[in-house]
């Protein structure tokens, strides 16, 4: 049986190893200057909220809408299928490929289509191919948004076109962009400056379209993600990138200059914040003691890389608490659950990982000996009551044939 759990906290300073972040020897630096009516900087990896102004306000976010688009496509199709479109898509308005009734296109080609150039048919022609019709498909887009936690969103298209009952937040608009930016090809294809892609309305039998975002080719860091605007959201902007291996994304709302407040926002992210390694996958955080086992205890190994932003308007620095389950009882093997390891700030559990046993630990010596034992004096026991069993019964048999009555002739 397993006992207690006992606990066991590490506090990891950020003075040690020089994790010590340059900006803490500066005066802190203010909040980057927003001119957009709504904005928030997300760490992409943890979720973590760095900036944040009118962050969970539900505004029209126009063709931002269609990163929550992207993703069923991507999840649901293969990227060579093909598909008819029918004639409410090729009668869409705003942003199009004018795409005609009939034309067959490739489900690679439509998203690269919605992405880049922000095409409403391809919008369309998505939505009706996943789910048949647009409200089927809008539904299906809300309880995404629920799943991940976007409650101040409501789509009822796919494209982003305005509608009174379309609406979401830049905290949620961030949230879907960072599920967005698990997918590879989506990842692939907001950052490209240009993509080439077949259109069988075209002349020519293909087209290379350029991607609205222009801020693609302003910095060097910058690698996505969508532009968005009707008359009713003003112009919107998510942006992302990426310095060390490390992304943020910025959500711009309503802004007379997007692609600045997106700029500043990502450089005051990198500026003043620093991503930090609390434990990495396959780090032994401690060991679980073992009762009964050929060794005394058995490494627990962490299973995910545990990682936290700190910097300005950050809280508190978080702490590694390891929970081991003590003892454990032999026989052991490894990958058997030993623990949870958790990233804790403010009483807010930021990250976990389990905790798996790093190697196998057998029965010790001494019990196996004691088990072998046990076996041999069982055996023995009944051996001997069988036996006795046996006489006992052939001797009453023999008792019996001596009481019979002889026969004569």
């Amino acid at each position: 049986m397993r006992g207690r759990a006992r606990r066991i906290w590490l506090v990891l300073p950020l003075a040690l190893a020089g994790l010590a972040p340059t900006h803490a020897l500066f005066a802190a630096p203010t909040d980057p200057a927003m001119e957009a009516a709504a904005a928030v900087l997300m760490d992409v990896e943890t979720g973590t909220v760095l900036f944040g102004k009118n962050t969970r306000e539900p505004r029209p976010v126009a063709s931002t809408t269609k990163v929550m688009t992207a993703p069923p496509a991507l999840e649901t199709c293969t990227l060579d299928d093909s598909v008819i479109v029918g004639l409410a898509a090729a009668q869409a308005r705003g942003s199009s490929l004018y795409l005609q009734p009939g034309d067959l296109m490739r489900i690679d080609d439509l998203v690269a289509a919605l992405l880049l150039k922000s095409a409403n048919d391809a919008a369309l022609v998505i939505a009706e191919h996943i789910s048949g019709s647009v409200p089927a498909f809008a539904k299906r887009m809300n309880e995404r948004a629920r799943e991940l936690g976007a409650t101040d969103t409501q789509f009822v298209n796919p494209h982003g076109l305005h509608h009174r009952d379309h609406y979401s937040s830049a905290y949620d608009v961030a949230l879907i962009t960072r599920e967005a930016l698990k997918h590879p090809r989506f990842r692939e294809l907001v950052s490209a400056t240009s993509a080439r892609i077949l259109l069988p309305s075209d002349p020519a039998g293909a087209r290379t379209l350029r991607n609205h975002n222009k801020l693609l080719r302003r910095a060097d860091f910058v690698d996505g993600v969508k532009t968005g605007f009707v008359n009713q959201s003003g112009h919107c902007l998510v942006a992302s990138g990426t310095k060390r291996d490390w992304q943020l994304v910025a959500v711009i709302l309503d802004s007379p200059d997007m692609y600045e407040d997106a700029l500043r926002l990502l450089e005051y992210g990198f500026d003043n914040h620093r991503r930090q390694v609390y434990a990495r996958a396959g780090d032994a955080l401690g060991r679980a003691r073992v009762r009964g086992g050929s060794a005394a205890s058995v490494s627990a190994v962490c299973q995910n890389t545990l990682v936290a932003v700190t910097g300005t308007g950050v809280s508190s620095p978080p702490e590694l608490e390891v929970t081991l389950d003590n003892p454990l009882q032999a026989p052991v093997s490894r990958g058997d659950p030993v623990g949870e390891a958790r990233l804790v700030a403010s009483d807010r559990v930021l990250a976990r990982s389990p905790l798996r046993a790093g190697e196998s630990i057998s029965h010790s010596s001494f019990v196996v000996a004691t088990r072998w034992g046990l076996r041999i004096v069982i055996l023995v026991l009944v051996s001997l009551l069988l036996v006795r069993t046996c006489a006992k019964a052939l001797k009453t048999h023999r008792g019996r044939r001596s009481r019979l009555p002889s026969k004569s002739g």
